[in-house]
């Protein structure tokens, strides 16, 4: 489980192919100084579980599944990923639940600067446009966020100078793609109406 507050930006140092499975190393953040093999650490969203670790790096393991859904199947040597460990037991939840399984990828629309504030507009699925409401927060390549402005096929995130300067977001291209993740409440509710009962304790199973 994660916050969606980024701790830092590294970038990846090299992807291999070992055995028929995807590695890939990243330059370890100097207060990185906790993890260990069995780490879980979200990689601009991902969720993604340490193998190898070094004092300049550490290697994650990615499988088929997440490299098909997910911009991972797309890093190269050289991209900027943001970096999140697990919420520790007792730490203050500054942003929103956020589990690191990324449900879907979309690609950035437009960029606008208004009054200082930098705004960014992404591609909404048709197929999702139930799980986004105004105001409401979304994870985007694993940045806790909120909704600023919704229409029927996009909607607008706006990005305080915290998160400009502390995310790869504000290098994004016209055309990037990045990883969503919905709020997990608002995924539970959606079910609800599929015949499926939102019980407290389906909600404590996810930590809630």
């Amino acid at each position: 489980m994660f916050t969606g507050i980024i701790e830092a930006v590294r970038e990846i140092k090299a992807v291999r192919q070992v055995s028929g499975k995807t590695h890939v190393t990243l330059a370890r953040p100097r207060g990185f100084t906790d993890i260990k093999n069995g780490s879980s650490i979200a990689c601009s969203g991902i969720c993604l579980t340490v193998i190898e670790y070094a004092a300049e790096s550490f290697t994650v393991e990615i499988m088929n599944e997440t490299l098909q859904k997910t911009t991972a199947g797309k890093w190269m040597s050289g991209n900027p990923v943001n970096l999140e460990r697990a919420l520790q037991v007792g730490s203050r939840l500054d942003g929103h639940w956020v589990q690191g399984h990324v449900d879907t990828i979309t690609a950035l629309l437009e960029t606008k600067t208004r009054n200082s504030t930098l705004y960014l507009t992404f591609a909404l699925p048709s197929q999702d446009k139930m799980l986004v409401v105004p105001q409401g927060s979304i994870a985007i390549n694993g940045v806790s966020l909120t909704i600023a402005e919704l229409k029927p096929d996009r909607f607008t995130v706006a990005l305080i100078g915290h998160t400009v300067t502390n995310t790869n977001l504000a290098k994004l291209s016209i055309g990037n793609k990045v990883n969503l993740e919905y709020d997990i409440l608002g995924k539970y509710l959606l079910r609800k109406n599929d015949n499926s009962a939102l019980s407290m304790e389906s909600l404590n199973e996810q930590g809630f």
